[in-house]
């Protein structure tokens, strides 16, 4: 599996976009979130029009506020010409994802025109077959959020979107291959919300992951020491998201 960086900052980051993953197994790609920025920095690396499958890890605008510009780049794709079929384009997220699908087609009134088929499926502790893909979800600590476990190629990815620790996010890690994990903050401003370097170290350690990918970094835990931190505390590979990073499991 490829995994490309889109976003790996918050709203307060200057210089990096909103939460973004594009994950490809062969020819099979998903994209996870799709925060500001995300969306442009998805085209210079694909064709967004080719993506037909959209995970959601919750609707905080920072991981779905290009979503929009998403379905409107897919309609004007086809009406120009840029692609000349109009697959279904499948969006999945936890529960009330179907209504805010919705409310996106009422306050964009064009996006009710997309030639294609978008169909939603919300997930909780979930299961998914997809094609090339295995999935299952948990629920986190931040309000209405899923993470996802994605496994291809005999290997696993887990993406924790946001979240506090729990427990659930340490089961479903377990022995993965690569752990995308938030690292919000320093040690020194603890939140109900999100997690601070050495929780999420502890949570890589605990579910004794391969590799840890650290991302969705607010500014002040930027100029911390993150990587050495971390490294006191897991073992395995360890390293901070930037835009556009490839990382190949």
């Amino acid at each position: 599996m490829k995994l490309t960086v889109l976003g790996s900052g918050t709203v307060l980051s200057k210089e990096r976009a909103c939460s973004g993953f594009l994950l490809e197994s062969g020819k099979k790609k998903l994209l996870i979130d799709i925060g500001e920025g995300a969306l442009t920095n998805l085209k210079r690396v694909a064709e967004p029009a080719d993506i037909n499958t959209i995970l959601l890890t919750h609707f905080h605008s920072d991981h779905t506020s290009a979503l929009a510009p998403f379905l409107l780049y897919k309609r004007l794709a086809f009406k120009y010409g840029v692609i000349k079929d109009a697959n279904q384009l499948t969006i999945i997220g936890p529960k009330g994802l179907a209504a805010f699908c919705e409310s996106l087609d009422n306050v964009f009134p064009t996006l009710k025109e997309v030639p294609f088929k978008v169909v939603t499926k919300e997930l909780g502790n979930s299961f998914l077959m997809l094609p090339g893909f295995r999935i299952k979800t948990r629920t986190m600590k931040h309000e209405n959020t899923i993470a996802y476990r994605i496994e291809a190629e005999e290997k696993s990815i887990v993406f924790s979107g946001d979240t506090a620790y729990c427990e659930d996010i340490v089961s479903l890690a377990n022995e993965a291959d690569l752990l995308v994990l938030e690292c919000s903050l320093p040690d020194s401003l603890p939140s109900s919300n999100h997690l601070t370097v050495s929780q999420a170290a502890s949570i890589a350690k605990q579910a004794n992951v391969k590799s840890l990918l650290l991302n969705h970094f607010y500014p002040q835990v930027e100029s911390e020491p993150i990587e050495k931190i971390v490294k006191n505390i897991y073992s395995g590979t360890v390293k901070t998201a930037n835009d556009l990073m490839v990382i190949e499991i």
